[in-house]
């Protein structure tokens, strides 16, 4: 075998540079799902908004706010998670309101208290109003977080989201 004109190369030379080019493929072969591993979670919106059935919209009483407890399905690859959720839903009318039931404070879990028709977060003292989510009392720097509904045959959607927690702005994860 011949490198430059005139020059032979020899069998060690030959090996050498099979050598180098499987070396080259093995490292190839290696370094693409390492990166990837790197760059995909960059990439990926883990807070991306889905879209889920409540039941049917007959089932929510006027005025009457209804904790849904749903699971939301994260696909990562072959893995999947299910990750226990819940939503509050008042009905107004033909309208409704869907909240994420997660305090705007630290995220804990607000309850309904029908004796003051209020939500309050058991863990800093954090109170909502049923018809807007405004903040009444505590450190919640706003009103509970709305979600995007839809009503199809009956059938009553929300869009679920998460939000950032303990600031003024409603930004989504």
């Amino acid at each position: 075998m011949k490198s430059h004109p005139g020059e032979e190369i020899g069998r060690r030379k030959f090996l050498a540079y099979v050598a180098a080019a499987i070396g080259a493929l093995v490292a190839t072969v290696l370094t693409v799902p390492v990166l990837g591993s790197f760059i995909s979670p960059a990439l990926a919106r883990k807070g991306r908004a889905q879209w889920l059935k409540l039941g049917t919209a007959a089932a929510f009483a006027p005025g009457e706010p209804k904790l849904v407890p749903f699971y939301l399905v994260r696909r990562d690859g072959w893995v999947e998670t299910r990750e226990p959720k819940t939503v509050w839903v008042v009905r107004q009318g033909e309208d409704f309101i869907c909240y994420n039931s997660r305090c705007t404070h630290l995220g804990c879990i607000v309850d309904w208290h029908p004796e003051d028709q209020t939500f309050k977060s058991p863990c800093h003292g954090g109170i909502f109003a049923r018809d807007d989510g405004k903040v009444l009392a505590g450190p919640p720097p706003r009103p509970l977080d709305t979600l995007k509904y839809k009503v199809e045959s009956g059938e009553l959607w929300v869009e679920y989201q998460e939000f950032r927690l303990g600031i003024l702005e409603k930004i989504p994860l």
